[in-house]
């Protein structure tokens, strides 16, 4: 999705920019890094993936709220991030990927997640969460 049609259908708005609103996000990301872990140690692999995608993509709301920008579609931020920051455009797509992951963790009925795929997951979303507060840090 275009982010032009994310705004005009609602499903991103102009809102005031919230320094606080993007800490709280980043810091629910941590929290959701960490459910990633507890369930990799219960071997729920599934979970680690629906939780690191989770971790991700409260990490890039947090730039949305830095910028002053509210969001009701998932599918927006990645148009968001790809359009507004093409220099993060391995991100966006990193975010997009885990995004699909996660609908298939949750609705399909044959997906099943190794050991490695759920240590990669982690991994994935700390370096994400990082990149993201270093963003964010900068204003």
């Amino acid at each position: 999705m275009k982010l032009n049609d994310c705004f005009k259908e609602g499903l991103l708005k102009k809102m005031k920019a919230s320094k606080q609103y993007a800490i709280k996000s980043l810091d629910a990301s941590l929290s959701y890094i960490q459910d990633a872990k507890d369930n990799l140690k219960m071997n729920n692999y599934n979970l680690v993936i629906f939780c690191s995608y989770t971790a991700m993509f409260h990490a890039a709301r947090g730039l949305l709220f830095r910028d002053g920008v509210k969001e009701r579609s998932h599918i927006c931020v990645v148009s968001y991030l790809r359009e507004t920051y093409p220099n993060l455009r391995r991100l966006s797509n990193q975010l997009d990927t885990y995004r699909r992951n996660r609908h298939n963790t949750l609705y399909a009925l044959d997906v099943l997640i190794s050991d490695d795929e759920a240590h990669q997951a982690i991994k994935d979303a700390e370096l994400f969460h990082e990149q993201m507060r270093n963003i964010i840090s900068e204003s």
